[in-house]
């Protein structure tokens, strides 16, 4: 009996380690679906007009679209992807605000409080187009690009179009389906090889640390041990990168911007770790030594850009 349990044992722990780590997707309309639609909003970001996607509108005005959406993200967890669904994220977006007794005026863009909800590791932007004669209809375009949700970096990429098929027995869900099928195996690796590449090197930020005037002093203050404050925050980074991957550097008394930091992808919890995650480790340490500090997220860039501003609140 204990040599049957030993073996099961190895069994599940070989099971479980041989099972390949998965980026956490969430599949979205793309813009440019979303603009020849007739589902784009404008924000006023810090005075200047911007359009972003407006999903929850597309969600309830194209009741298809979920549909296509949930067909394209159940080829993905056929392979095993874990899924994030955007209607239910937008849902939950939706009761956060609403138990926070936050109204209309959030600082954030809707998308960026998705992006932020769900932390899908990587959203794939679909756009479609479809074709009728008759009793037939075809995918005429189609395109299908892996985003990484932390940089908006373009990292895989399919397209192509569909077969004539009969408009009673197909739905435009099943259509993209079939016209996208063929390309799915190729796609998915390509994904799979970008994720295990930020598995051992670690996810890019970008980490800016500001001076406020209030504060008195600035980052050549020499407080700290002997060291500038730039040095301490510098060694910090390098202490808690991936590999001590830092990144690359440019700096002024008031200001360290610092490009490229590799931070690992979970917690020892197992939780993801976003720019804002790992920023609370680095506003920890300042407060350890006596300098208060907050955090903000730079909406419009993923999840993978943080200003700390160092100073009074």
């Amino acid at each position: 009996m204990k040599k049957y349990n030993l073996l099961l044992t190895v069994f599940c722990a070989l099971n479980l380690f041989g099972q390949a780590l998965k980026p956490k997707i969430m599949v979205v309309p793309a813009k440019d679906w979303c603009n020849e639609n007739n589902f784009m909003r404008t924000i006023d970001n810090q005075g200047n007009t911007e359009y972003i996607s407006d999903w929850e509108a597309a969600l309830v005005k194209r009741p298809d679209l979920n549909s296509v959406l949930g067909k394209i993200g159940s080829e993905m967890a056929k392979v095993g992807f874990p899924l994030e669904n955007l209607q239910a994220t937008i849902d939950q977006v939706k009761q956060d605000r609403l138990e926070e007794g936050v109204r209309s005026g959030v600082s954030s863009s809707p998308i960026d409080q998705v992006r932020a909800k769900a932390k899908a590791d990587i959203e794939l932007h679909l756009y479609w187009k479809i074709e009728s004669q008759g009793p037939r209809k075809r995918i005429t375009d189609f395109r299908l690009i892996g985003v990484d949700s932390y940089t908006n970096k373009e990292v895989a990429f399919a397209d192509g179009s569909g077969d004539w098929l009969s408009s009673s027995q197909y739905s435009d869900a099943d259509l993209l389906r079939e016209a996208v099928i063929s390309k799915m195996d190729g796609f998915q690796r390509t994904l799979l090889t970008y994720f295990d590449e930020l598995f051992k090197n670690g996810r890019e930020i970008t980490f800016n640390v500001y001076v406020k005037d209030s504060w008195g002093r600035d980052l050549t203050t020499e407080d700290y041990g002997g060291d500038e404050l730039s040095y301490v925050i510098t060694d910090w980074l390098a202490a808690n990168s991936v590999q001590g991957r830092s990144g690359s550097k440019s700096s002024t008394d008031t200001r360290l911007l610092c490009s490229g930091v590799r931070i690992p992808l979970y917690d020892a919890q197992n939780q993801a770790i976003d720019a804002k995650g790992f920023a609370r480790g680095f506003k920890s340490y300042l407060k350890s030594i006596g300098i208060a500090s907050n955090l903000i997220n730079i909406d419009g860039v993923g999840l993978g850009k943080v200003n700390i501003y160092i100073g009074p609140k």
